[in-house]
This record gives C-alpha cells, sequence and structure tokens, in this order.
C-alpha cells in the first residue's frame, strides 16, 4: 500500500493565515505548527550553518541547535521562545511571500518523505534524539577543521522526518549525526597526538 505523505512542507504557506486572515504573531504560527515546530527550527538552523560563511560563524549560528535540542531532551511538546520573538507579528502578505519563495525547495523535499515509523514520534522517544542533537551542536560549535557540515545536515535531515513525520528520514539523519560525532571525536584526538609527538 502506498505510504501518504504529511504535505507539512507543501502547506507552509497556509500556517500564517490559519487563524488571522490578515496575519499571525510568531507566536500563534508555533502553536499552529504544534510537534512540528522542532523539526521547522532544526531546519532553519541546520540549513543556515550549511551556507558557505567565514569561518567560525558556526560557534555562533550552532547555539540555536543547542537550545532546541535541550528542550527536546527535557520532553517540551512544542519549541518554546522568548516573548520578544514570539509576539512579533507577521502581515499575511509577508508570510506567504516568503513561504511561497521556499516552496522551490520545498516541493522536492516533499516527494522523498513518507509519514512511517511514527513509533519515533511517540511516547517518549523524541528525548534520546534531543540527547543526540544536543552533542552534535556541541560537535558543531566547536572549532575543529572539518566537523561543521555533517552536524548540520543531519540537523536538517532530522529536522525534516520530524515535519514530515517520517521515521526513515529521522534514522538517516541520526545516522549522519553519529558519523559526525565520530568525525570529531577522530579530528580530536588526530589533534592531541599530533601536538604531542611534535612536542617531543
Amino acid at each position: 500500500m502506498k505510504k501518504r505523505r504529511s504535505g507539512a512542507l507543501r502547506g507552509l504557506a497556509q500556517v500564517g493565515t490559519r487563524k488571522k486572515p490578515n496575519g499571525s504573531t510568531f507566536g500563534d504560527v508555533l502553536e499552529s505548527l504544534g510537534d512540528r515546530s522542532f523539526g521547522w527550527g532544526l531546519m532553519l538552523v541546520g540549513f543556515m550553518n550549511m551556507l558557505p560563511l567565514p569561518p567560525g560563524t558556526n560557534m555562533v549560528l550552532g547555539l540555536p541547535i543547542l537550545f532546541i535540542a535541550t528542550q527536546m531532551a527535557i520532553g517540551r511538546k512544542t519549541l518554546w521562545l522568548p516573548g520578544f520573538v514570539t509576539n512579533r507579528f507577521i502581515a499575511r502578505e509577508r508570510w506567504r511571500a516568503g513561504a511561497l519563495s521556499a516552496l522551490p525547495i520545498a516541493r522536492p523535499l516533499a516527494r522523498l518523505t513518507r509519514i512511517r515509523y511514527l513509533r519515533v514520534f511517540q511516547g517518549k522517544a523524541e528525548r534520546p534524539l534531543g540527547v543526540l542533537l544536543l552533542v552534535t551542536g556541541v560537535v558543531l560549535c566547536l572549532p575543529i577543521p572539518l566537523t561543521g557540515w555533517l552536524p548540520a545536515i543531519s540537523c536538517f535531515v532530522i529536522g525534516l522526518g520530524l515535519v514530515e513525520h517520517d521515521g526513515a528520514i529521522v534514522g538517516l539523519g541520526m545516522t549522519i549525526a553519529i558519523a559526525a560525532i565520530a568525525v570529531a571525536v577522530a579530528m580530536v584526538f588526530a589533534i592531541y597526538f599530533g601536538l604531542a609527538y611534535a612536542a617531543r
């Protein structure tokens, strides 16, 4: 039987106007997203860290991942943001324009996903995922060569899986995250033993 898609990515343009026809506050949008709010946050921050930015930028842009992952690890159901962010009003035209500009990316991504392996999203299953993301976020923030891209990619992929309720995509992102942590540990050992050898 063909597994159905959630349509969450392609329905993004309607989220900001679902409650109020003239627009919504950012808090209203987060409430509408529900448990998918963590996924959207991870996708956004992951994408930002995948951009070709100056060295060291990930030490700052990686901090939001720690913020999101901590909330997942302690079992929050939706993403919490401070009031000065959630109270910000987004006009309907501005929201729809931003959302529609993302559709060329959202459509092909949505075709790759299905609603499957829903146990990943039930009960306390997201807490271990939050812990893994927390470690991944620490790796992203560390100034270690060759360790920035994999954590960012893993956060984006896990976020995509959370948004679309696709456990297989989440599993793929977790695999990338574990690989990113392994690469970081290997680099730390390589640097340590390299310095120890040079000091002889």
